[in-house]
């Protein structure tokens, strides 16, 4: 079958059909691979479908051609028999008639009986001599004499339009003997066959075969129209059909991009319905989300007023005003008086209505244009924007007022709150957005320790700036302390009161100034925690002790260290995270170390505190609340924070002796303690007449120098039980 198309340029077609159907990214696209999947399975089917006509058409026409082969072979071995006989001139012009009147019969050759060409018709000896039959035919047409297959043939699918034909000529005859007493019922008449010769066809069916090749070239060019139109209206079909999935791909890619603003176009079909339905929910969802988590991230969840970080980023936009231009802005720090008394009187949910009762008061104070924030706990923020000192001073005075003007109400209660205002002016030779909340801090603060209830307006003096200088000092002198390891360790043990052993120590950190003389951390501290150095001064030394424990434990005297944290340790998230991989490294057990955390940390942020403190206890750790008793709600936290220890704060110490509401104090804090679980210590035990009162008072533990003063290495010294105490003891014995 000839070819329609050449292989190569069908693969050219087809690779430039493949690189139009892709997309620029290399991706295939939907509607063109599911076409072409398609056209493909049409093209093999429709392939399929031609050979099988094909060859089904020559199967017909071989089968045809045997009939045609068996009815020519009887007619032309009857005309033939003549020549066998004698030379018959009538018989060679019946043969002549009988293969014009078939054009399929291209030759017709008679043999004699050992292969030898007797005559051929048409022919003409001179130019096309008759030819010998093969041995091989020859002998396949002798075994057919007297069987029941007529003749042999021999051409197929190497070259289906020509045949060769080979039929024997043999006679039967009975015997003489038979011929007088012939039985018809007879089963075996013994018949003489003898082969006579052999009949040769030519047959040249190019017509029929070329017919049929034409009927084939047709129905493959129907075929190619109907592949054309099939992909042409099955590329509309799909197009159309699956045009709601191409809808999709643009909102998706801006979905993805972040960008939640974008429109679905409605779909048609069911499940492209419910996809874009879908979508559409996820958008939405998605967008709320945005909208909570923007509020949330640039919002107090209390109040709804900025917070501390978009505050920020509010007052670092206006700095950026200052560029080139003449203008003031003012920045106020405001912290409400005395308001722990409404949280101890009625509890948080209290004191979070009244802070919102605040924030609403001053939204109303100022103008739209300028910015309140909530900075912390009950500390606010104001940004007023290009204006002047004495309207600064007015809208503070205003804002005064309006608190003061301000009851609330809670459990049957009135409440008057008042509030301090530091006011720092901005006028563009200060940049630094944190220097600039500092100085409003540092005029709240002064507005405070000058009687409350009033405004202070930051001011750079001498003194100030003198102190300011040492502060940068100290970053600088701890800075390079932690940089350097330049801090030491110093450890202060803590006795029980009935044995006076030591059972652990407290570890104190100290710094050496330029003379070389040690500094205690009250010198130094403040500035590490105006600074924003203090979670790295903590831990560090959570590292250090975790070292000095290794070198100094002792297995005959189990070493157990007591740790300060302060607040900026816990506003890391990291904090036992930290404190577990330090132990692991070290190798240190969690069991003998305890954490000790102020009363003032633990009442501010409780929900923090009791996070981390969990997860220390849980490493094995044991907690300690530090300056006891200062409060005032320390008892409502003693059992939901589930300290191990506590130690009352020094004030309650040093006047001891001479001061019966300490001691009444000192007795209740420690009964409180011994119901709840938890030990007492005393710090700043200056006498062993202190000691044995604290003793007398249910106190389990004490620390002071009376105790044991700091020293380099933690060390064991026992305490002497004073006889006072022990007599106190005999007598609640007996």
């Amino acid at each position: 079958m000839r070819q329609l198309l050449s292989w190569t340029a069908v693969r050219e077609l087809v690779l430039a059909r493949v690189a139009h159907w892709r997309r620029d990214d290399g991706k295939r696209v939907l509607v063109n691979e599911i076409l072409t999947i398609q056209v493909a399975s049409a093209i093999v089917i429709g392939g399929l479908a031609i050979a099988a006509l094909y060859w089904g058409g020559q199967w017909v026409l071989k089968d045809s051609y045997n009939r045609w082969a068996l009815q020519w072979t009887g007619e032309l071995n009857e005309l033939g028999a003549p020549l066998y006989l004698e030379d018959s001139g009538d018989a060679l012009l019946r043969l002549e008639s009988f293969v014009a009147k078939y054009p399929e019969i291209e030759r017709v050759s008679y043999y004699a009986a050992d292969g030898a060409p007797l005559t051929s018709l048409p022919s003409d000896p001179e130019v096309d001599p008759p030819t010998t039959l093969d041995d091989d035919r020859l002998e396949a047409a002798r075994l057919l004499v007297g069987a029941d297959e007529p003749y042999v043939l021999t051409g197929g699918l190497l070259n289906p339009r020509r045949f060769n034909i080979v039929a024997p000529i043999w006679t039967e005859s009975l015997s003489e003997d038979a011929l007088f007493t012939f039985d018809p019922n007879a089963i075996d008449l013994a018949a003489e066959i003898e082969l006579i010769g052999f009949v040769g066809i030519e047959l040249d069916y190019l017509i029929f075969h070329d017919q049929l090749l034409a009927n084939i070239q047709a129905a493959v060019l129907v075929l190619v129209v109907l592949l054309i139109v099939f992909v042409w209206s099955g590329r509309r079909a799909l197009q159309s059909a699956l045009a709601s999935i191409s809808d999709l791909q643009t909102p998706i890619r801006e979905l993805a991009r972040g960008n939640l603003d974008v429109e679905f176009k409605p779909a048609e079909h069911r499940e492209i319905s419910d996809i874009v339905e879908a979508l559409e929910k996820t958008a939405t969802a998605l967008s709320e989300r945005d909208s909570r988590l923007t509020q949330l991230a640039n919002h107090d969840a209390l109040t709804g007023l900025y917070n501390r970080r978009r505050f920020v980023e509010e007052l670092r936009a206006e700095l950026a005003e200052f560029e080139g231009r003449r203008r003031t802005s003012a920045l106020f720090f405001i912290d409400l008086d005395r308001f722990k008394y409404v949280n101890d009187s009625c509890g948080h949910p209290a004191g979070d209505r009244l802070i919102r009762r605040v924030a609403d008061e001053l939204t109303r104070s100022i103008d739209d244009d300028d910015t309140v924030a909530r900075f912390g706990g009950d500390e606010f923020v104001v940004l007023l924007k290009n204006t002047t000192e004495a309207a600064a001073g007015a809208i503070a005075d205003t804002i005064l007022k309006n608190i003061r003007r301000l009851a609330h109400f809670e459990a049957e209660r009135v409440f008057h709150v008042h509030c301090s205002i530091g006011v720092a002016m901005i006028d563009g030779s200060n940049r630094n957005h944190d220097d600039l909340i500092a100085q409003a801090d540092i005029a709240c603060h002064e507005a405070k320790a000058a009687g409350r209830n009033r405004i202070a307006f930051f001011e750079q003096s001498d003194d100030r700036t003198t102190r300011d200088s040492a502060d940068v000092g100290w970053m600088n002198k701890l800075r390079k302390a932690l940089d350097e390891d330049g801090f030491e360790l110093r450890f202060q043990p803590i006795n029980r009161i009935d044995t006076g052993a030591t059972t652990h120590h407290e570890v104190l950190i100290r710094i050496r100034d330029d003379d070389g003389r040690l500094v205690s951390p009250d010198a130094f501290l403040p500035a590490a925690i105006r600074f924003g150095l203090m979670s790295e001064i903590d831990f560090w030394i959570i590292r250090h002790a975790a070292r000095a424990w290794v070198v100094n434990r002792n297995s005959e005297r189990p070493l157990q260290l007591s740790i300060n944290l302060s607040a900026n340790a816990f506003e890391a998230d990291d904090l036992a995270a930290y404190v577990e991989k330090t132990f692991v490294e070290y190798d240190v057990d969690p069991r003998s170390i305890i954490f000790e955390i102020t009363e003032s940390l633990a009442i501010r942020r409780p929900g923090n505190v009791e996070r981390q403190i969990d997860a220390l206890r849980s490493l094995g750790c044991r907690m300690a609340l530090d300056d006891f008793g200062t409060g005032y709600s320390s008892f409502s936290y003693l059992q939901k924070l589930q300290f191990d220890f506590i130690k009352i704060d020094g004030v309650f110490v040093q006047d001891l002796l001479n001061n019966p509401v300490d001691q009444k104090m000192i007795r209740m804090i420690a009964e409180i303690g011994a119901e709840a679980g938890m030990e007492t210590i005393a710090e700043y035990v200056q006498n062993a007449e202190s000691l044995a009162l604290l003793g007398e008072l249910g106190v389990d533990m004490a620390q002071g120098y009376f105790v044991g003063r700091p020293s380099r290495t933690p060390k064991f010294r026992s305490t002497p039980i004073p006889f006072r105490y022990r007599r106190s003891r005999r007598k609640t014995r007996y």
